[in-house]
C-alpha cells in the first residue's frame, strides 16, 4: 500500500529524540525546547511559540486575537477547511458571529471576489478575517492587507508551512498564525505545533497561556488558561526535522514538480492554481478530477490499486454542531470540491516507481468521462 503520508524521520531526528530520553527530560522542560524554538524562529524570523499540538495553536491564535481585538466579535471564514479552524474559535464563545465566504473552484481557498465583496461590508475594527491556506496553497495575506489597512488577519498554516507569500514565509506577515507537526506535516514531532507572530504582547501572553497561565512566582498563576506544552522529546525530534530541513523539502520539491508536469498534460486533471505572488507549500498534492465518477468511487478504484488518498475536506454545514453558527450565501463550490477532488500520496519517502504507478492510474480515471 501506497500510503497518503509517511513522514521523513532522519537519523538527527532519532538521535537528539534519544538525547532528550537518555537526559530524563522528557516532559515540558529541557535544552531541545528553546533550541527548536529558536531554530524555527531564525528560520520564520518571527518569534515562536511551541505547543502540544496544531489545533491548540490555533486555538492560542483566538486568544491572541481576544486580547489584541477585543472589540473583534465578527469572524470571516471559509466554508471548506478541517474543522479546527472553526472550532478553535467557538471554543471561548466570544465571537458573536461567523461568516463563511465559499471556495474558489480552482485555488480551493476563498474565492477573493466574494471575499472582497464581503470585506468591503464589514466594519474593519469589529471584524477579523482567518486565512487558512488550504492543502498547502497559499493566499496572498500581504495583499489583502494592503487593500484593507484596518482588517485584523490571522492565519491557520498548518497546511501551509514553509509556503510563500511575497518572498516572506506564510503566516509571518498577519496578527498571528498557527503550524502543526503532524506526523501527515512536512515536518513532524509526532504530534506538535506552534504560534508564529511578530507581536511582542502576543508571544508574551501565549507563552504564559500555554503553561497554565504563569507568572514569575511558582505556583502563582493571572489567568484561566492552558497546559498546551510540548515535550522536550518531541521539541528534539523537531529540531533534527529544522535541520535536516532542506533535505525533506527538496524531495517534496521533486515529487511535486513530476506530478505537475504529468497532471498538466492530462486531460480533465487539474491541481490547485495558485494566487500571484505566493509559492505552495507542496504538503499536499490535491487533484480535481473532471470524470463520470465521484470521489467515494474514485477512492475504492485507487485502493484496489494499493493507493490510499483522502478526501477534500467537508463544507462546515455536515458538522451536525456547527449547524447554524456559522452564516453563508452559497456552498455551491466548496460541495463540488469535495465531490470531485481528492489528495494523494505526496511525502518525501515516495519512490518514483510509486510516484509514476500514482500518475498512472489517475490516467486512468480521468479517461472515464
Amino acid at each position: 500500500m501506497i500510503k497518503i503520508y509517511e513522514p521523513m524521520i532522519t537519523s538527527k531526528t532519532k538521535d537528539y529524540a534519544k538525547q532528550a530520553i537518555d537526559s530524563g527530560w522528557i516532559s515540558s522542560q529541557g535544552e531541545f525546547i528553546s533550541r527548536a524554538s529558536n531554530k524555527l524562529s531564525e528560520i520564520m524570523g518571527a518569534k515562536v511559540v511551541l505547543v502540544s499540538n496544531g489545533t491548540s495553536a490555533t486555538h492560542c491564535i483566538s486568544r491572541a486575537l481576544n486580547l489584541k481585538k477585543p472589540n473583534v466579535k465578527k469572524l470571516i471564514v471559509p466554508n471548506n477547511v478541517y474543522v479546527a479552524a472553526w472550532n478553535c474559535f467557538l471554543l471561548d464563545s466570544k465571537f458573536d458571529k461567523m461568516i463563511s465566504v465559499d471556495a474558489d473552484i480552482n485555488t480551493w481557498n476563498y474565492d477573493i471576489n466574494k471575499l472582497e465583496k464581503v470585506l468591503e461590508n464589514e466594519d474593519h475594527e469589529e471584524t477579523a478575517l482567518l486565512c487558512v491556506h488550504n492543502v498547502g496553497n497559499i493566499i496572498n495575506v500581504p495583499r489583502l492587507l494592503r487593500k484593507f489597512p484596518k482588517l485584523t488577519i490571522v492565519e491557520d498554516n498548518c497546511e501551509g508551512l514553509f509556503g510563500k507569500y511575497e518572498n516572506s514565509y506564510s503566516g509571518t506577515q498577519s496578527l498571528c498564525s498557527s503550524v502543526s507537526f503532524f506526523a501527515n506535516k512536512t515536518i513532524t514531532s509526532g504530534e506538535g505545533g506552534a504560534l508564529i507572530t511578530k507581536d511582542e504582547e502576543v508571544h508574551e501572553y501565549i507563552s504564559s497561556f500555554i503553561n497554565q497561565g504563569n507568572t514569575s512566582k511558582k505556583f502563582v498563576h493571572n489567568m484561566v488558561a492552558q497546559n498546551y506544552r510540548m515535550t522536550n522529546v518531541q521539541a528534539a525530534m523537531l529540531l533534527g526535522q529544522l535541520e535536516d530541513l532542506e533535505i525533506i523539502l527538496s524531495k517534496k520539491q521533486a515529487i511535486f514538480d513530476k506530478y505537475r508536469e504529468a497532471f498538466s498534460n492530462m486531460k480533465n486533471v487539474s491541481f490547485q492554481t495558485q494566487e500571484s505572488g505566493t509559492l505552495h507549500s507542496n504538503w499536499m498534492m490535491g487533484l480535481h478530477v473532471d470524470s463520470a465518477l465521484d470521489y467515494k468511487e474514485i477512492k475504492s478504484h485507487l485502493l484496489n490499486c494499493g493507493i490510499e488518498t483522502r478526501p477534500m475536506f467537508y463544507c462546515f454545514d455536515k458538522h451536525e454542531h456547527l449547524i447554524g453558527k456559522i452564516k453563508h450565501s452559497s456552498n455551491k463550490a466548496a460541495n463540488l470540491l469535495n465531490k470531485k477532488c481528492l489528495m494523494i500520496p505526496s511525502h518525501p519517502m515516495l519512490k518514483d516507481e510509486e510516484v509514476n504507478r500514482i500518475i498512472d492510474n489517475i490516467g486512468k480515471i480521468q479517461k472515464k468521462t
